[in-house]
């Protein structure tokens, strides 16, 4: 019976311990700036999701409106909290608003409040093996993966993707760990036969059930990070069909519950550490148990 990985008691455990950590140092207030150009049901759903787990991890949410902004005045809000004493951290929900490039908005957060790691400075860092902020998608994904498999040195990872935000990160953190890294993608000729070599599989694609049971090897664990909604469900589904990989595959994380609250909880921490840099205080990245 493969395993499904809900990770929420997973970031309970990660947020309790951030929340310690800030509480050790009492006049420590961390502030997230959550910036989004939509009042649609998925941006605001999700804002609601990041109050929820940071009233858990210590961190005080401020919710920022630019909805109908054109691209000057959205690259103004943005400027105008990186010079804000009171916030520490700034999350720019995407995809922005048609007119509003993406280029333009990020060059305007200051590397030091650029808590979701997209600034150049952060992922070059990153790439270096000294990172200062943690890329978050790819830190939760590696969260995960070594809750299920334990210690990833000289394990055969493969990810899927080889995006700026996921899989380029991700494959620094995991030869950061000693792990055995391939990254395929729109061009790799038989994605298939280098996936059956993994230990560990990465799917970044956001294409539904692209991952079935002819990529995984028997007692591969697969680490969904794709994301998809599917009109004939109703719902969010994930890279991986898990009907497919059933009694193959040894644990999957679920989607959406398996990587996102890892990757929110990296969010947060990062939050915290730019508070903590503000103040000159030291900080250290909660840990988490692993299951194996």
């Amino acid at each position: 019976m493969t395993t499904i990985l809900h990770t929420s008691d997973l970031a309970e455990h990660y947020l309790g311990m951030l929340k310690a950590q800030i509480g050790s140092y009492p006049g420590t207030k961390p502030a997230l700036a959550v910036i989004t150009g939509s009042s649609e049901a998925g941006p605001q759903a999700y804002i609601r999701r990041i109050a929820a787990l940071g009233e858990l991890g210590g961190i005080t949410i401020q919710t920022v409106d630019a909805t109908g902004q054109d691209e000057n005045a959205f690259c103004q809000t943005v400027r105008e909290l990186g010079v804000n004493p009171q916030i520490d951290g700034i999350l720019v929900l995407f995809p922005l608003p048609e007119g509003i490039s993406r280029d333009a908005v990020l060059a305007a957060i200051p590397a030091e409040k650029d808590v979701d790691c997209l600034h150049p400075l952060n992922l070059g860092k990153a790439t270096a093996g000294t990172p200062g902020f943690q890329p978050c998608t790819a830190t939760g994904a590696l969260m995960a993966a070594e809750y299920l498999a334990g210690d990833l040195r000289g394990k055969n990872c493969v990810i899927i993707g080889s995006s700026a935000v996921v899989g380029r990160p991700l494959a620094m953190c995991l030869l950061d760990r000693g792990a055995t890294v391939s990254v395929v993608h729109i061009d790799t000729q038989d994605i298939t036969s280098h996936c059956r070599n993994a230990d560990v599989l990465f799917s970044a694609v956001g294409k539904a059930r692209l991952v079935n049971s002819a990529w995984i090897k028997p007692g591969a664990i697969l680490i969904d990070i794709g994301i998809s909604y599917c009109p004939a469900e109703g719902r969010v589904v994930g890279d991986v069909d898990l009907e497919t990989v059933d009694h193959i595959a040894s644990a999957v994380t679920a989607v959406p519950d398996g990587v996102g609250p890892l990757t929110t909880c990296t969010l947060l921490a990062n939050t915290a550490k730019s508070a903590f840099d503000r103040m000159g205080l030291s900080f250290t990245f909660p840990t988490l148990p692993r299951q194996v």
